[in-house]
């Protein structure tokens, strides 16, 4: 069922830049609870999975579109969730995600830095508001993407100094100063800074910091993409409290961005981000290429 369900998402989803391993780990939770649509010949056409209170999947085929089976089966998971004792469904992310919301077009604030991909539209987030779902952010939540060549030549670079800031790898030693760093700045991020994998000089997945004497005051999480796709991605940018406004991140991602390139990667990805940081990430080249309606409806 996993193997279905993998086609049947990259079908329906060309445009997510989702991690394959990470998707098919999702798929198959076990308290996952699926509910599908099948064509004469038993090919999954359509497909909702459900996951306590959020619905991690949703897509019908397109040839089957528009004949009543996305209704069936939006009905079908409010049901299952609301037989579980929810009273919300949330759509996109919910113990993970394999999309954070609904893709669209649609941005529900004013935002900056845009460059949306061809071939994205509304279709989706109206599927779902003429359903009674909302917006649940009282921002926008999107993915942004920079072409380094274009955004890969700037300053400062991994090993420079900058106004006595320092940006480099870290190490296993930094750990804990790392963490103390994101606990300052957004403690959520902490779980991830935890991983004593990406304190190694051979992991794909790094920790870049930005160091004043011996204090950690910025982090960013850095990741080279395989040769094949040649896409790096950024993200979990942390800065402390005190330092915020001296440029951190914003130079962070710059020496991200000229590693990356260094790498082999034509672009950098960065997912799951929100307002303010359109901003931010503008700086370094990067622009909005999808915007995502965080949808939940009270049952």
């Amino acid at each position: 069922m996993e193997k279905e369900l993998f086609e049947i998402y990259q079908r329906n989803f060309p445009l997510i830049v989702r991690d394959e391993n990470t998707v098919r780990r999702i798929l198959s939770d076990e308290n996952n609870r699926i509910i599908e649509e099948r064509d004469a010949r038993h090919k999954l056409i359509g497909a909702a999975v459900v996951n306590k209170d959020a619905l991690l999947l949703f897509c019908v085929d397109a040839k089957y579109r528009n004949r009543g089976i996305g209704s069936r089966l939006l009905e079908s998971a409010e049901q299952l969730v609301k037989d579980c004792g929810y009273d919300r469904l949330i759509v996109g992310a919910g113990f993970d995600y394999i999309t954070p919301g609904v893709p669209t077009s649609k941005r529900w604030f004013a935002s900056e830095n845009e460059a949306l991909n061809p071939g994205l539209d509304e279709t989706a987030s109206d599927f779902f508001t003429k359903r009674g779902y909302i917006h649940a952010w009282e921002c926008n939540c999107f993915d942004m993407k920079c072409l380094l060549t274009h955004f890969a030549k700037g300053s400062p670079q991994v090993g420079d100094v900058v106004e006595g800031i320092t940006y480099r790898w870290a190490v296993l030693d930094d750990l804990e100063q790392v963490c103390a760093c994101t606990d300052d700045a957004y403690s959520d991020f902490t779980e991830y800074y935890r991983q004593e994998g990406l304190y190694h000089t051979d992991s794909p997945t790094r920790v870049l910091i930005a160091v004043l004497g011996e204090e950690v005051v910025g982090t960013l999480i850095v990741t080279v993409g395989d040769e094949r796709q040649k896409l790096g991605s950024v993200g979990c940018t942390t800065v402390r409290t005190a330092f915020r406004g001296r440029h951190i991140a914003v130079n962070l991602v710059i020496a991200a961005n000229g590693y990356l390139e260094k790498k082999g990667m034509k672009e950098a990805y960065l997912s799951y981000t929100y307002s303010g940081l359109d901003h931010m990430y503008g700086y370094a080249g990067y622009q909005i290429c999808i915007y995502y309606m965080m949808a939940e409806k009270i049952l």
